[in-house]
């Protein structure tokens, strides 16, 4: 294991261990975050890791195609009220499965 991995399973077994007495109830009902926890590393640390983890590989970061492409609008050749008929007479003839 790899010490971004090692890193990122104690951060969940310390988040999983702690889930029950993250919240306290206050005056009023609602829950307050128990803010006790202490980093034993500086943000400058966090990032070096991070750069670090990205440079080799370990963690995908953003790409423009990394998303689904546009998708390109189509003009439609028939009106509202001709799809509505041909709805109404493929309901007719049993050609769907739902009815209004």
């Amino acid at each position: 294991m790899n010490a971004s991995k090692i890193l990122s399973t104690a951060l969940i077994a310390i988040a999983a261990a702690s889930a029950g007495s993250a919240f306290a109830a206050d005056d009023g009902g609602l829950p307050v975050v128990n803010n006790t926890v202490v980093s034993t590393k500086t943000r400058a640390d966090v990032q070096a890791e991070y750069v670090a983890a990205v440079k080799a590989g370990e963690i995908s970061v953003y790409r423009e195609d990394a998303f689904a492409p546009q998708l390109t609008s189509v003009a439609s050749t028939k009106t509202r009220d001709q799809v509505r008929a041909e709805l109404v007479a493929a309901q007719h003839d049993g050609q769907t499965a739902l009815r209004w």
